[in-house]
């Protein structure tokens, strides 16, 4: 199956999406930014980079190299128009191939690509054989909480108060644009043991709040006083014996 962002239709809406500030920038974003480490010096791997949005805040930021891959072809030609720079480069690969990468890296980050991943624990070894000792990796997801429904229709789309089957865990079809998109849930207990069985040590776990001038800005955001949309999460590689 082909990346759903190569589809034109589904790609032109969802950068239409993008240009608006939307649940990422108030939620997402701030969080992951929060929990960053120092990267002066630092090589950067982003995983599922999309159109590169961060490369160039990464590189003020003091990193020494960024590497964005992704495996959407539209997404790498956007990146590579607008969001390239010394230091900066992309690869179209898939996450599944990234035992196909020779070089190590300091720091690996993901933003909301990894409850697309169905086999986690590959995913988190091939994250783990790249990283340098005490390597940070720094992911978020969709919450364990919204994966978990069946009824899941888009992210501003359906009944964000529906829970249901959060113990079954697999694959969630759902649409988004009108188009199919497939997810997998996890259990938080889940997500927190595979990162511990793959020889990462959990450093930080945030569940982003909003703020109340952010939800007078942004009505939808009330919604995160109850549950929340994000996860994001902190890991650090232990050191090779």
């Amino acid at each position: 199956m082909g990346n759903v962002f190569d589809n034109p239709s589904f790609f032109s809406k969802y950068m239409e999406l993008r240009s608006d500030y939307n649940y990422n920038d108030y939620l997402e974003h701030p969080a992951m930014e929060s929990l960053l480490p120092p990267l002066k010096g630092r090589s950067v791997l982003d995983l599922g980079c999309g159109y590169g949005a961060y490369a160039m805040s990464f590189m003020r930021k003091g990193s020494s190299s960024y590497l964005g891959i992704d495996s959407s072809s539209h997404m790498i030609e956007k990146a590579r128009t607008e969001n390239a720079g010394a230091g900066i480069s992309y690869r179209v690969l898939d996450l599944k191939s990234l035992d196909t990468l020779s070089t190590v890296f300091d720091v690996a980050y993901s933003s909301l690509v990894f409850h697309y991943i169905e086999d986690f624990d590959a995913l988190l070894r091939n994250i783990y054989a790249i990283l340098s000792d005490d390597g940070v990796l720094l992911f978020s997801q969709m919450h364990p909480l919204l994966t978990a429904s069946y009824g899941y229709s888009g992210y501003f789309e359906g009944d964000y108060f529906a829970f249901s089957s959060y113990q079954e865990e697999g694959r969630r079809e759902g649409r988004w644009f009108k188009e199919k998109v497939v997810s997998y849930h996890r259990r938080l207990s889940s997500i927190m043991n595979s990162l511990s069985d793959s020889g990462f040590i959990v450093d930080r776990v945030l569940e982003p709040i909003p703020r109340e001038e952010d939800i007078r800005e942004f009505s939808q955001l009330e919604r995160d006083l109850v549950r929340p949309t994000f996860l994001c999460i902190r890991a650090i590689k232990k050191k090779s014996k």
